[in-house]
């Protein structure tokens, strides 16, 4: 479905069809990394999950729209980003979900007394999900549009900031999932540190001939159980075409199990 353009914003169809998202037409738009962070939840999971920095609310929709017995919040510092959110949870197309979904404005790496200002409570999330600024200030252009950067640059405190509040979010074996740069693999686990383990790691490859650009990574909290690889997920065919282990997570018809 082609977006359907009304002035700045357009209403995109994402994960094949299953919903609605208004976003800027120029700036930051939502990609493939959301749709395959959203799939590492699998379809049967129950409970409150938290999406950190949810942008338009993508990630948030998703999980809402695949596991019907969840409830969803979204946490956004981007008042812009969270007006088009609940927008978007206005429309009919939305409307199956849009019930299990909160979407608050509120800063990512805030300290749990402010977090609890904008409603958002430690120790009750099964799973937190996070798509965290992948560059560093001093690693090439940043954008000169200021969504773009604000979602794409971070510092060198970001991963270990997100993380430690994915970690005061979840209860014990509560899951974290994360989509990063693969060449930033190293950082992330040691941004990780203590107090996490059965990480997992998928890495994402463009085409089978290709390096990974992606890596998909979740830990459980409080577990002792040992790192592991998973298979990795190679992303398109020689003709451009999905493989047939991707198409059907990016539809949102199949989870990624780890």
């Amino acid at each position: 479905m082609k977006p359907v353009d009304s002035g700045d914003t357009t209403t995109d169809a994402f994960l094949g069809g299953r919903v609605r998202l208004l976003q800027p037409r120029r700036g930051h738009r939502v990609g493939l990394d959301a749709a395959l962070l959203q799939a590492l939840v699998p379809a049967e999971t129950e409970g409150l999950l938290v999406d950190l920095g949810t942008g338009v609310g993508a990630i948030a929709f998703s999980l809402a729209a695949r596991l019907s017995h969840a409830k969803v919040i979204g946490v956004e510092n981007n008042p812009a980003m969270i007006a088009l959110g609940r927008a978007a949870l206005d429309l009919p197309e939305n409307a199956g979900f849009a019930g299990r979904v909160t979407l608050l404005e509120g800063d990512v790496t805030a300290r749990r007394p402010e977090r609890e200002t904008y409603g958002l409570a430690d120790g009750g999330a099964c799973w937190v999900l996070m798509n965290p600024p992948f560059a560093m200030p001093d690693e090439g252009r940043v954008s000169p549009d200021p969504h773009r950067a604000a979602a794409h640059v971070g510092d060198a405190d970001t991963l270990a900031n997100w993380i430690r509040t994915a970690s005061g979010l979840l209860g014990q074996g509560g899951r974290l999932g994360i989509v990063h740069r693969a060449d930033a693999l190293p950082r992330l686990l040691q941004a990780l540190g203590q107090g996490w383990g059965a990480i997992a790691v998928i890495a994402v490859h463009p085409h089978a001939d290709e390096p990974a650009n992606r890596v998909l990574v979740t830990a459980t909290k409080g577990n002792r159980a040992p790192f592991r690889l998973a298979p990795p997920l190679v992303l398109h065919e020689s003709d451009g075409r999905w493989t047939e282990a991707a198409g059907p997570v990016l539809a949102g018809e199949a989870s990624l199990t780890l």
